[in-house]
Formats: structure tokens, C-alpha cells, sequence
């Protein structure tokens, strides 16, 4: 009984920490743990106290998880509440329709949570709102049409719940709104005409749900728009020629739709284009000649249509290209040899065409080329010698056509030459099935097996043997992408193996195999080493250095584990994680952001060395450019930057946000949990740094407390500020400082 009071005390505290309250008539921030037993505060009815005080105008709980049940009604009490916030939680059941009584709410976020059933029609009643998060939930039912009723809206976000029926006219009534993101639902119906109206719109993704007819002439009125994404829908039709007008457009995803016709000439407008997908539909025509000015795109999919035409010398202009798939049309004529001056270009497919000629040998200038697939085409003359010369190539397929010749390729590179005049090849890490019964017994022909960027002596039998297919006696974790096994295998190496969760989720492969060759080029000591990737029909792995002492969080919670890390180790640690990041944001080429920094995501080796792990999450970064393009939802509850919720794309602040959360964690010896609060982060807010410290180890000594509280200072910094700013930065020269005066090991 006394455990479950310390309990209710414990949760009735940090209601009252997320709290923002004016004039505390109930003298809310006397409360103190252990002043009064919790069964006098009502049994730990928050609706008899908490949801009473009609002063409060914030309550913050977002990113905590200890949270459950359902919101209660008397949420409607609260009428002076400007800022509602409990993403990250596990808040189920029913919106309650009371919170039509907040008229003063500003900004509501319930994302990340397990609410059900439909969205009260009561919601349209808060005309003050300017963002309204339900993301991540159950949500069912439809958009009610009374949504329109909240003009000032300027993020409005539906995603990833079980939304059906049409996107409402009343849509076109919030011409404040900037971001309109309801993807991975089951929205059907036509694109109504009125989304013209919200001429303010910057992101626009209605991708993955059931949405058919044209795409509306109307969408050109958008001309604020930098990201749509309407993939995986069904829509039909030609694109219409206004889309010119869209000349702030950055990424263009109508990829998987039924969309016929030619590219428009108009597309040329677009000189901002970065990405531009279009694959899986039945555009047919030539692309356009304004298309080849678009200097700024580094992804160009037009795979899968009925496209005809010669790819034109123009394709060189394209300096920034890194991934052109032209696979599945009927393009003609040869191969441009100015396509070696797209020194970016990393994957190149032009399969299942009809194209003819050479292969131009000036492809050898492309340096950072991993995959090139001209395969069932009408190729001739002789394989480039120069194509042997590419480091980074581990795909190489010319099968089906008239090629001749051959040379020795490197032993990272999968070759495939069948069905060809005369050539010789050399096929390398390539490896026949042998038994797998254990994941996969009823399958006779499992395909092919390949592992790139490993030293060519470890093969995919040898994983299995080691692992004994896979068996739970060898797995050592298990997280949200894949459980993770011990590997020794016979020639001494010992190795973690992440077998990912369901091959079949892999959607994109090329591109997930184009994100593994970048991240095997990573090299620091404080990241963990990724060897490569290997792809199974029926499985698919990662090969990483094993760190035998586990995850920064279980050593944290281990109360002996925990008593091992005095606070040197627990300084350099922290100043690990800082070089880590550093790199990855600064001095990795492109520029990468990990996105789930954690204590979880954080190993530590037999010395106590910290090397950052698990780059599930991880996205590239456009050169010149502080954000990804990736709308998807990633990162850990309590980890996560507060500016997603509104924004949505992943920044270096991202990271730099979870890093102070991870730093306060080292101090503590716990998640910080309340301290994440914004009026925590205030610079009149004095604390003493014996309050935080983790009382499981001896107190610092007085040159490891400058240490400790400049970490502190500087975890804080990292949490409040918009920008990390200037002590992110000295804190970064002040460890690379250090380590560089410490002997190397």
C-alpha cells in the first residue's frame, strides 16, 4: 500500500511540474513529496484538484510514456488553457467532446498516443487554435467538416491513423495553414477544389491513402509550396500544366498512381527541385527538354511508364544527381557520354529499356557510383575497363544484351554478365542457399544472397552457423527495427548482427542499399562500426562491431553497473556522445543526422568508451541545407526535440536536443523527465547541482564538478534554444581539446 502512495505521489508531482498556473490559488507549487499522504489529495482524483483549477493555461506532458487511461471530461473545466500537450504518452480511448469549452487553446498536440473513436464534431468550437496534432493514434471516423471553423490554424495533423471517408470543402476555409499532413489513412474521394484556397501551404501529404480522380488545376494557386507528397493513392489523369507555378516546390512525390499522359513543359519552373518521383504510373511522351535544367535535383524516379525519347546530352547539366532510376520505359538511342559528368550519381538503373550503342566509358568518372543496372536492353561493344576503377561500385548488372568483353572487378562488387555475346566476370560474395530451415522451410529457391562492404571472407552460411539460424539463445537485444545477435564465427571475429524486423518492410530497397553505402563510410571511434548489409529473400541483416559491455541505459540502471561509472567515466562519456555528433553533422562528407539519439542507442566498451549506434533512423543531408526531407515520424518519447510536433522535419538541433537529454540522463542516473520543461529551462530557474546529482556514486571531486556543471550547462543549452548556439559549439572544441591530449588506445 505505502508503495503504491509513493506512487500516486510521485504522478501527482509531475502533473503539478507541468503546470503552468496563474496566481496558483491553490497553492499547487507548495506541494512537496512527503508533505501529505496522496490518499488526502482526493484518492488521486485529478479532476477534483488538478483539472479544477480553472487558472491553469498550460499543461505539458508530452514525450513522458507514464501516462494511460483516457483524458477526462473535466478537461473542459479549464478554461483558460492556451497550451494542451500530451503526445508520447498512452492516453486511449475517446477525445472528449469538453474540449469544445477550451475556446482559449492556441495549440493542441495528443499525437503518439492510442486514442479511438471519431474526433468530436466539439473541436470546431476552438477558434483560437493554430495547431492541432492527432497524429499516431486509432483515430477513426472522418474529418469533420466543422474543422473549417478553426482559420487560424496553421498545422493541421491527421497521419497515421484510421481516418476514412473525403477530405472535407471546409478544408479550403484555413487559409492560415502551412502544414496539412494526413498520410497512412484511408481517405477516399477526389482532392477537393477548395484546397486551392490555402495559398499560405508549404506541406502538403496526402500520400498513402485511397484518394482518386485528377490532380485539381487549382493546385497551382499553392505557390508557398516546398514539400507534397501524394504517393500511393489512386489518382488518374494527366498533370496539369499549371503546376509551373509551384516554382517554391523542393520535393514532388506522385509516385504509385495511375497518372497518364506527358511531363508537362511547365515542370521546367521549378528550379528548386530536389527530388521529383513520379514512378509506377503510365506518363508517356518524351521528358521534356526544360526538364535537363533543373540543376538542383538529386533524385530523379521515373521508373515504371511508358516514357520514349532519347535521354539528351543535357543530362550532364545536372551537377547534384545522386539517383536516377529510367528503368521499365521505352527509351531509345545511347547512352550521352555527359552523363559522366553527374560526378554525384550514386545509383543509375536504366533497365528494361531499348536503348543502344556503348556503354560510355566516361561512367569511370563517377566515383561515388554503388549501383548501375543497365540490364534487358540493346546494349553493345565492350565492357569499360574504367568501370573496374569504381571503389564504391558493389551493383553491377548488364545481363540481356550484346555486350563483349570483361575485366576483373573488385571483390566488394556483385557482377551480373549473363545473356551476353562473350564476356568473363567476376562474381563476387555471392552465395547459393544452403539449408535455412529455421527461417524459411518450405521455400526451395530463396534467390540470391549478398553481403557488400565486408572483407569477402564472412558469408551468409557463416552468420547462420554462428547463430545457429538465428536462435533467441544468441540475441542480446531487441529494438524497434530488429533484434540483435552475438556472432562468433570460426575465424575468430566476434560481431553483433541485427537481423531487421520483416524483410518485407524494406519497400524502397535501392534506397535503403544507397543509404547502407553511405553509412559504412563512417569512421570515427565513438560510432559503432557498420560493415554492411546483407540481403536475403527471406531475411535481411547488419553487420556491426560487437561491444561487449552493452547500452549506456542498461549500465545506468544496473544499480551495479551503475556504481562502476564515477564521474570521470561518466564526463568522458558525454564528451564521446559530443565528438560523435560532431562528426556525423560536420566532417562524415555528406552530412548525416541520426535522428533516435538515446542512452539506448549509446554502447560502451570494455574501457568505458561511448560509440553511438543505430542508425535505423538515420537520414542524409542535403549539402549547403540544416533539414531532411523526411516527414515520417522517428526518435524516442522523451528524446525527441518539442519543434517536431509542429514542424515535422528532422534538423542537426534535432539531435543536438537529444544529446541534452542524454547528458542530463549521465548526471542523474535517470531520464530527466520533468526538467524537460520549458520553464525548467529558464534562465532564472537556480537549482543545486547536489539536487541532481546521482546519489548511487561518491560525490565528484572539485575539478570534475567545473566538468559536471559545464556539462550541465550545457545539456540545458542544448534543451531550451531554438539555435544549440555558442556553448553546444565551445563544448564540442572543449572535448576534442581534451581527447586530443589523451593518449590514443
Amino acid at each position: 500500500m505505502a508503495s503504491q502512495l509513493d506512487h500516486q505521489a510521485d504522478m501527482l508531482l509531475r502533473w503539478k511540474s507541468s503546470l503552468l498556473v496563474l496566481g496558483d490559488p491553490y497553492s499547487v507549487a507548495a506541494w512537496k513529496h512527503g508533505a501529505t499522504t496522496p490518499a488526502h489529495v482526493t484518492g488521486l482524483a485529478l479532476p477534483a484538484v488538478l483539472w479544477c483549477i480553472t487558472a491553469v493555461v498550460q499543461v505539458m506532458l508530452s514525450s513522458y510514456g507514464y501516462w494511460t487511461g483516457s483524458i477526462p471530461v473535466t478537461l473542459g473545466v479549464l478554461v483558460n488553457l492556451r497550451k494542451f500537450d500530451l503526445r508520447g504518452n498512452g492516453f486511449s480511448r475517446l477525445i472528449p467532446s469538453s474540449l469544445g469549452n477550451l475556446t482559449r487553446l492556441d495549440y493542441m498536440d495528443l499525437s503518439s498516443n492510442s486514442l479511438s473513436g471519431h474526433v468530436p464534431h466539439e473541436i470546431g468550437m476552438i477558434s483560437s487554435l493554430t495547431m492541432l496534432n492527432l497524429s499516431r493514434n486509432s483515430i477513426t471516423g472522418s474529418i469533420p467538416g466543422i474543422v473549417g471553423n478553426l482559420t487560424r490554424l496553421e498545422l493541421l495533423d491527421f497521419s497515421s491513423n484510421h481516418v476514412r471517408g473525403s477530405i472535407p470543402p471546409s478544408i479550403g476555409n484555413l487559409i492560415r495553414l502551412k502544414s496539412f499532413n494526413v498520410t497512412n489513412n484511408k481517405i477516399t474521394g477526389p482532392i477537393p477544389g477548395s484546397i486551392g484556397n490555402l495559398k499560405r501551404l508549404e506541406l502538403l501529404d496526402l500520400s498513402v491513402n485511397e484518394i482518386t480522380g485528377p490532380i485539381p488545376g487549382i493546385i497551382g494557386n499553392l505557390e508557398r509550396l516546398e514539400l507534397w507528397d501524394l504517393s500511393s493513392n489512386e489518382i488518374s489523369g494527366p498533370i496539369p500544366g499549371i503546376i509551373g507555378n509551384l516554382e517554391r516546390l523542393e520535393l514532388w512525390d506522385l509516385s504509385s498512381h495511375e497518372i497518364s499522359g506527358p511531363i508537362p513543359g511547365s515542370i521546367g519552373n521549378l528550379t528548386r527541385l530536389e527530388l521529383f518521383d513520379l514512378s509506377n504510373n503510365q506518363i508517356n511522351g518524351c521528358i521534356p527538354s526544360s526538364f535537363w535544367k533543373l540543376t538542383s535535383l538529386t533524385t530523379i524516379a521515373l521508373g515504371s511508364n511508358q516514357m520514349n525519347g532519347i535521354l539528351p546530352l543535357e543530362v550532364g547539366l545536372l551537377s547534384n544527381l545522386s539517383y536516377l532510376d529510367l528503368s521499365s520505359n521505352q527509351l531509345t538511342g545511347s547512352i550521352p557520354p555527359e552523363i559522366g559528368q553527374c560526378r554525384a550519381l550514386s545509383f543509375l538503373c536504366m533497365s528494361d529499356n531499348l536503348l543502344t550503342g556503348p556503354i560510355p566509358q566516361e561512367l569511370g568518372n563517377c566515383f561515388d557510383l554503388s549501383d548501375l543496372d543497365l540490364r534487358r536492353n540493346n546494349l553493345s561493344g565492350t565492357i569499360p575497363v574504367t568501370l573496374a576503377k569504381l571503389q564504391e561500385l558493389y551493383n553491377l548488372n548488364l545481363s540481356y544484351n550484346s555486350l563483349s568483353g570483361g575485366t576483373s572487378f573488385s571483390v566488394n562488387t556483385r557482377v551480373s554478365l549473363d545473356h551476353n555475346m562473350d564476356t568473363c566476370g567476376c562474381m563476387t560474395i555471392v552465395y547459393r542457399r544452403r539449408e535455412f530451415s529455421k527461417v524459411d522451410s518450405k521455400n526451395k529457391s530463396l534467390g540470391m544472397v549478398s553481403i557488400w562492404n565486408f572483407d569477402g571472407k564472412i558469408a551468409f552460411q557463416d552468420i547462420l552457423d554462428a547463430t545457429d539460424c538465428f536462435d533467441e539463445k544468441y540475441c542480446i537485444g531487441v529494438g524497434g527495427y530488429g533484434s540483435v545477435f552475438r556472432a562468433e564465427l570460426q575465424g575468430g571475429g566476434i560481431y553483433a548482427i541485427k537481423l531487421l524486423h520483416s524483410a518485407e518492410d524494406c519497400t524502397d530497397e535501392k534506397a535503403f542499399h544507397a543509404k547502407i553505402q553511405v553509412l559504412t563510410k563512417v569512421k570515427h571511434r565513438c560510432i559503432v562500426k557498420l560493415y554492411g548489409y546483407c540481403s536475403h529473400s527471406k531475411c535481411k541483416f547488419l553487420v556491426y562491431d560487437l561491444i561487449e559491455r552493452g547500452s549506456l541505459a542498461s549500465n545506468l540502471q544496473e544499480e551495479q553497473l551503475a556504481n562502476e561509472l564515477d564521474w570521470l567515466k561518466r564526463i568522458t562519456i558525454v564528451k564521446d556522445v559530443a565528438q560523435a555528433l560532431s562528426y556525423l553533422h560536420h566532417d562524415c562528407g555528406t552530412p548525416i543526422i541520426h535522428r533516435d539519439i538515446k542512452s539506448s542507442n549509446i554502447l560502451l566498451d570494455c574501457d568505458f568508451k561511448a560509440c553511438v549506434t543505430d542508425f535505423g533512423m538515420a537520414r542524409k543531408l542535403k549539402k549547403h541545407s540544416c533539414s531532411s526531407w523526411s516527414t515520417i515520424f522517428a526518435g524516442t518519447c522523451g528524446y525527441i526535440a518539442p519543434e517536431l510536433s509542429s514542424t515535422m522535419v528532422f534538423t542537426e538541433k534535432c539531435d543536438v536536443y537529444s544529446f541534452g537529454v542524454v547528458a542530463m540522463e549521465v548526471v542523474m542516473g535517470k531520464h530527466p523527465g520533468d526538467l524537460l520543461l520549458p520553464f525548467f529551462c529558464r534562465t532564472e530557474i537556480h537549482m543545486k547541482l547536489n539536487d541532481i546529482l546521482d546519489k548511487r556514486i561518491i560525490e565528484p571531486k572539485s575539478d570534475e564538478e567545473k566538468d559536471i556543471i559545464l556539462l550541465v550547462l550545457v545539456a540545458f543549452a542544448c534543451k531550451s534554444a531554438q539555435k544549440p548556439g555558442q556553448q553546444w559549439s565551445r563544448y564540442i572544441k572543449h572535448s576534442q581539446t581534451e581527447s586530443a591530449q589523451q593518449p590514443s588506445s
